[in-house]
């Protein structure tokens, strides 16, 4: 019996003694696989999208994508200009009379945004002559507006052709950067070579705080002005000299145009396009 127990608390011994060790084991096995040192913290991302901010601003005469041009204009109050005959002889000539309005500016287009842009304005192909309609208002003129070439004579007055009309009354424009100085402007007729009116032009991002402007410019300018030409060496040459005649000829046709036309206006678009990206390169 006493035997038996003993056999029995030596068992208890090793039965202990083993579970300490698995106990020691599992401690090892738990800290050194899962115990660790973990930091948990949310955070976002976000991308801010390119702004687009096209600036138009004009003195009320923009509708939509168009506007006309109007300016008020007279021929020169002078009188027929005296004949000058050039130093060493030679045929005598006159200078014709002219007469510019002011310088209007039109349109103001900038670019606020983040990117480039593409600027593009679109001329007509010619300008077109508004007469008088019945009740005084301002209507396109018509093929029965023009005649033949102007003329006096003893049955009156004939019409001049438009062609005529183009000679003496003009419109001349400049699309600009900003700081031009008005004093500096080149003008341009319509179609005349070396305008850069239908030419796509680069309004610069805008200046982020910080930057310097790239070279270019973020604003352009559009500025009109009219002119009246007399014709008067057109009329000089035709009457061979007499002064007489060449200026009531010239007069008239200034009368006339000033009788029958109204004003003289054409439309013209504008178009803005994004023309660069950010990033600019992708990482």
């Amino acid at each position: 019996m006493e035997n038996r127990q003993r056999t029995i608390r030596k068992l208890l011994w090793r039965i202990t003694a083993v579970l300490a060790v698995l106990a020691v084991v599992s401690i090892c096995f738990v800290s050194g696989t899962f115990a660790r040192y973990v930091t948990k913290k949310s955070g976002s991302t976000t991308t801010e999208v390119a702004k687009w901010d096209i600036d138009v601003s004009t003195d009320g005469i923009l509708t939509e994508s168009t506007f006309a041009l109007v300016n008020k204009l007279s021929p020169s109050m002078a009188p027929f200009p005296t004949p000058t005959t050039p130093e060493g002889g030679g045929q005598a000539t006159v200078t014709n009379r002219e007469k510019s309005s002011g310088t209007v500016l039109v349109l103001k287009i900038e670019n606020k945004g983040d990117v480039d842009a593409e600027l593009v304005i679109t001329p007509p192909k010619d300008l077109t002559f508004y007469g008088y309609d019945t009740d005084g208002s301002h209507a396109e003129t018509g093929d029965k507006t023009w005649g033949t070439g102007f003329a006096i004579g003893e049955d009156g007055i004939t019409a001049p052709t438009q062609e005529e009309a183009r000679e003496v009354i003009t419109m001349q424009f400049a699309l600009v950067p900003k700081n031009t100085d008005v004093a500096d402007i080149t003008w341009y007729s319509l179609g005349q070579e070396g305008s850069n009116l239908g030419t796509p032009l680069t309004l610069k991002a805008a200046k982020q705080e910080g930057e310097t402007q790239t070279e270019g410019t973020s604003v352009y300018c559009f500025y009109v002005r009219s002119k009246w030409t007399s014709r008067d060496q057109h009329y000089y040459d035709t009457y061979k000299g007499d002064l007489k005649t060449a200026a009531a000829m010239s007069d008239g046709l200034d009368t006339w145009l000033g009788e029958n036309i109204a004003k003289l206006g054409g439309e013209f678009t504008f178009s803005v396009v994004q023309a660069s990206e950010l990033p600019g390169t992708n990482p």
